[in-house]
């Protein structure tokens, strides 16, 4: 692996630290893995799930910021085969714990700056939350790699944080995350050549039952219902909070 900037070292480093909170280490940080992100993962898993071929016909997929490998092992159960890549060489480490036995799935540490792979060599790529750590003047290149990667009529699957109000779209807390207007997400993917089919709101904070879930006063085996039923609320209404939320963009790399 070449060198890493000095800003993917940060977000390394940060994430090293957070891969000892295991499994759902990564969906919501302050929460340490506990039931809030088990949640959260739900909901990603609930958005993204139903935009999958059915199980055996997925093709190769690649999941681009694998994180502990949560949804990296849920997609070797619908595709060929699966490539996870992550920044941080402890949640590598963990995946490689979380899809032991998954023979068809193999797991890089790497930036995305450069991918090391052919072209065309991916039906899908993944991307839950990890662009938001790529800085503005590196997102371009990032992207023109994904391009590069798909196969055309292949899909890059984004969900990600965004916001439209610059007073939440960089937090202290989090110096090394941007929530980018979904319109420079939207440009960003024409100027690399993807054509946009849909977007569509995922997940909101403060949901009303995000507390009840994570406090325990709701039993844990709700989780993946209520984590249905927040996803197709948002689909239906889409009504945008003020300070953040999670979208789900699916671009294509048109055939010639």
């Amino acid at each position: 692996m070449k060198p890493q900037s000095t800003h993917f070292k940060q977000v390394a480093s940060e994430y090293d630290e957070l891969a000892a909170n295991g499994l759902y280490a990564t969906l919501a940080p302050n929460n340490k893995g506990g039931r809030k992100s088990e949640y959260v993962n739900a909901v990603f898993d609930a958005a993204i799930l139903p935009r999958l071929p059915e199980t055996g016909v997925c093709g190769c997929a690649l999941d681009f910021g694998c994180g502990t490998g949560s949804f990296t092992r849920v997609l070797a159960q619908h595709c060929s085969q699966v490539i996870g890549v992550d920044v941080s060489e402890h949640m590598i480490a963990t995946a490689t714990q979380v899809c032991e036995g998954y023979a068809h799935v193999r797991l890089l540490q790497i930036d995305g700056e450069s991918l090391p792979f052919e072209n065309a060599s991916f039906d899908h790529v993944i991307a839950r939350e990890s662009l938001c750590y790529v800085p503005d003047d590196m997102l371009g290149g990032v992207l023109e790699e994904i391009y590069r990667v798909l196969k055309p009529g292949g899909r890059f699957l984004w969900l990600e944080q965004v916001s439209t109000n610059p007073f939440w779209q960089v937090h202290p807390g989090a110096p090394n995350l941007v929530k980018r207007d979904p319109r420079v997400l939207r440009d960003e993917l024409a100027q690399r050549g993807f054509k946009l089919l849909e977007q569509s709101m995922v997940r909101a904070p403060r949901f009303p039952w995000i507390y009840p879930l994570w406090f325990g006063l709701l039993p844990r085996r709700l989780i993946p219902a209520l984590a249905r039923w927040e996803v197709a609320w948002h689909r239906r209404f889409d009504q945008h909070p003020r300070r953040w939320w999670d979208a789900l963009f699916i671009a294509e790399r048109p055939r010639p």
